[in-house]
């Protein structure tokens, strides 16, 4: 890969001028990067005293129903034209994607898209909703920024899907190109992020959903659940608590089953009743929208009034069905307003 190639990237700092050392400031591992060495992620790499971001345009398409990002209040039962970025900062035991989460960008031999090139395949898929998820998209910052301001001009909708470990800048720089946010929280404690992560902190992490609530944005949490990642019926019932306390009864909650993978392949995948515990632990709290994800068909996949109960939205294995609620989210029984963006 030549320096020609290469796209400069953003929020890092020189800190010596002779041995060209530099800190990268995108996210909180602050990593300090020495000539021709690379930061945690792989995909940011000290050339000759510039950071470079190695994977600037790297990404797979795919036509994805929204509900699939876990998002069941934005533009539910639409299509979603997803950007599947590569490489993360965190190492999560459970990762469903490892391979891609660390991949060294310099060994990448897929096609490069320009901004440009990746919102005309969008528009043409006739999609209005562009996402960016899977691996990490905050660790190809500069490109996602870039395409989610070219899709804004557009006219496109903007959904992110992200572990939400990034400083605080960054972060608010990109929610001016975003109308939705999914973030995956992995535990409610800084040990459990250390333990099956590698590092991150829910601490700093739930500073940032507090900017993406406090932005106006669309936000959503998921956390998987499984009693060998400490993230049990208690866990679910603390970050439900929290959801309540901080930010708002509305925001919905996804507690899912995990999948097997990467280093937990010789797990058993999470109880039907540990799942049906969490999500009773979670709805105790008082929040209004708990969903649980990787039961097919379970009753708890649908959206119903906080108020009147009336079913408003039918989720399916294979169909999403908007019923009882107005174009402005209204339930159409008891005109109650709903925490749903449809227009």
């Amino acid at each position: 890969m030549s320096q020609s190639t290469l796209h400069e990237a953003e929020y890092y700092e020189i800190l010596n001028q002779e041995d060209v050392s530099i800190q990268c400031h995108l996210c909180p591992f602050d990593c300090i990067i020495n000539q021709g060495e690379k930061g945690k992620c792989l995909a940011r790499k000290n050339v000759d005293g510039k950071l470079y971001s190695l994977n600037y345009g790297f990404m797979d398409l795919k036509i994805d129903m929204i509900e699939k990002q876990q998002v069941f209040h934005f533009f539910p039962n639409s299509r979603a034209q997803t950007f599947s970025t590569y490489n993360c900062n965190l190492d999560c035991d459970y990762c469903s994607m490892p391979e891609k989460a660390h991949l060294d960008p310099e060994t990448y031999t897929g096609k490069k898209f320009a901004p440009d090139q990746a919102i005309m395949f969008g528009m043409a898929s006739g999609s209005k909703i562009i996402s960016f998820g899977e691996a990490e998209p905050f660790i190809s910052f500069e490109w996602v920024r870039d395409t989610a301001k070219l899709a804004k001009e557009r006219g496109l909708k903007v959904l992110v899907r992200t572990n939400g470990y990034f400083h605080e800048q960054p972060v608010s720089e990109m929610l001016e190109y975003v109308d939705a946010v999914t973030i995956d929280i992995k535990n409610v404690n800084d040990e459990g992020y250390e333990q099956s992560c590698g590092g991150g902190s829910f601490e700093h992490i739930k500073k940032i959903v507090k900017i993406v609530f406090d932005s106006g944005k669309l936000l959503e949490l998921h956390m998987v659940i499984h009693e060998d990642l400490n993230n049990d019926v208690e866990a679910a019932r603390k970050l439900a608590e929290w959801i309540k306390e901080e930010l708002s009864v509305e925001v919905p909650l996804h507690l899912s089953r995990l999948i097997p993978s990467h280093r937990t392949k010789n797990f058993i995948p999470t109880s039907k009743e540990l799942l049906e515990s969490s999500y009773a632990a979670a709805k105790e709290t008082g929040i209004q929208y708990v969903y649980i994800d990787g039961i097919p068909d379970h009753d708890t996949l649908n959206t119903y009034c906080p108020n009147c109960n009336e079913l408003l939205i039918s989720r399916t294995s294979y169909a999403t069905e908007v019923r009882r609620i107005s174009l402005q989210g209204n339930c159409n029984k008891c005109q109650t307003k709903i925490n749903v963006v449809l227009s």
